[in-house]
């Protein structure tokens, strides 16, 4: 019995030596580390260049307050400044990596940063999570990295398939500009043909142009060599009760005829038009050249990949003035209130996608609003970035992705997970491939989520 009561005195002995000397293995699945890369400029006398990094900080912060109340695994930061160095954001990502007490990292945010920083994913099993970077060939071409903001070629891709899937459009024509629109412009056309539909035409501007005459000019020509045409006040008595007895529209017959404009056949009946004024002994007709006042039919609708919002006030009211604002499909830098607000007399069905619509009906962003009033963070859409991608990952340690390759996989597997400004799934290659279907009816408005399909 003595021997047996040294022996147990002695494990004891042994355990409570282990627990001194090794306390890092102790906490391991009670205590792990985030990294966060983001461009502080902290060294800088410039503060305007302090501002993204320091919103986004503040998000992710507020974000670990809110997890920290009732946390079942602590979580602390290590936060490094990136200075917006695409090599000083790899060196800051590679240190991360080197620390095994670190699993996983927030940030770098711009494109330029994670394509210097991507190899070190892979090369360290290390997960790295941007909240903003839109570039493609990041997340797509390595693992453990994820972008939860929506690449160029999501972006593309998910608008033409709402616009033909969701809409029944098919044919449709581009203008765009001419560098950073082209990142939309080439994933939409490739989509668009995979799925069956036509770019009938596309046309490059420079960035802030003055005009797009010479635009507008080449889409008008393809219309008039293109569509064919009917004039209401030309037909019969007996073609224009067909025409109303064939399903089109009196108030359409009647505005070609007191306005004396030509109608697309295509745009009354569809793809089978010509097959439907032969049985009303209708003759269509292509355009003359001097024409001005028609409605035209073989353009579904106009994808426009913009520059910056403010091209809009160039855009818009030309396409309006030469009738052709019929259907104006956007990418997110068409969500500018303002401007669309200046505009709105001559927007009658624009649509675009955004990553980016806090609903105010939402509870989780209402009780956001309320906390934020208690604290000394501001509400800005960088802090909104911040807060999105720390309380996701904050989430997903608290449910056991205690360690890196776990926190990958919980990425990896992440769908329709509700964020305060968009909803995220990863399960495009890593990729955020939901979007905010928004519309501007007298203020933006959401139409729906829409998630691009593997």
């Amino acid at each position: 019995m003595p021997n047996f009561k040294c022996q147990i005195k002695m494990a004891l002995v042994l355990f409570i030596g282990i627990l001194f000397l090794n306390p890092l293995k102790l906490n391991s699945q009670n205590a792990v580390k985030i990294g966060v890369a983001l461009p502080m400029f902290s060294d800088s006398e410039d503060d305007s260049k302090k501002v993204l990094g320091n919103e986004i900080l503040d998000g992710i912060k507020f974000a670990l307050q809110e997890y920290s109340k009732n946390a079942p695994v602590k979580v602390t930061l290590e936060v490094m400044d990136t200075k917006r160095d695409p090599v000083i954001a790899s060196d800051v990502i590679r240190s991360f990596g080197e620390d095994e007490s670190i699993i996983g990292v927030i940030g770098p945010v711009f494109s330029s940063e994670l394509t210097e920083s991507a190899t070190n994913g892979p090369q360290f099993s290390l997960p790295i999570i941007s909240p903003t970077a839109t570039g493609d060939e990041l997340a797509a071409s390595y693992n453990y990295v994820f972008q939860l903001n929506p690449s160029y070629e999501v972006r593309g891709k998910l608008m033409a398939d709402y616009l033909i899937k969701k809409n029944g459009l098919k044919n449709f024509a581009v203008i765009y500009e001419e560098n950073y629109g082209d990142n939309f412009r080439k994933h939409f056309e490739t989509e668009v043909k995979t799925m069956g539909g036509k770019i009938v035409i596309a046309q490059s501007y420079k960035k802030d142009p003055q005009n797009i005459t010479e635009q507008i000019g080449n889409i008008i020509k393809y219309i008039k060599e293109n569509d064919l045409f009917i004039n209401a006040a030309n037909l019969n008595l007996t073609q224009k009760q067909k025409l109303e007895t064939s399903g089109v529209r009196w108030s359409l017959i009647d505005s070609s005829v007191s306005l004396n404009m030509d109608i697309s056949i295509y745009y009354m009946f569809g793809k089978n038009a010509k097959k439907m004024v032969d049985t009303m002994n209708i003759k269509p007709y292509k355009l003359k050249p001097e024409t001005t006042k028609f409605v035209q039919g073989v353009i579904d609708a106009i994808y426009i990949p913009i520059a910056n919002p403010n091209e809009i006030n160039v855009i818009v009211p030309q396409l309006f003035s030469d009738g052709l604002s019929m259907y104006i499909a956007g990418t997110g830098d068409w969500n500018h209130e303002k401007i669309l607000e200046d505009n709105k007399v001559y927007l009658k069905n624009v649509l675009f996608e955004s990553e980016y619509y806090p609903n105010d009906n939402d509870p989780a962003y209402t009780a956001l609003k309320e906390a934020l009033k208690k604290s000394k963070f501001k509400l800005s859409k960088n802090f909104l970035f911040g807060y999105d991608t720390g309380k996701l990952v904050f989430k997903l340690i608290g449910e056991g992705a205690k360690t890196r390759d776990a926190l990958n996989t919980a990425l990896k597997n992440l769908v329709n997970y509700d964020a305060i400004k968009s909803k995220i799934s990863l399960d495009y290659h890593g990729i955020n491939s939901e979007l905010n279907i928004l519309r501007y009816d007298d203020g933006i408005k959401l139409v729906e989520t829409y998630k691009l399909s593997k």
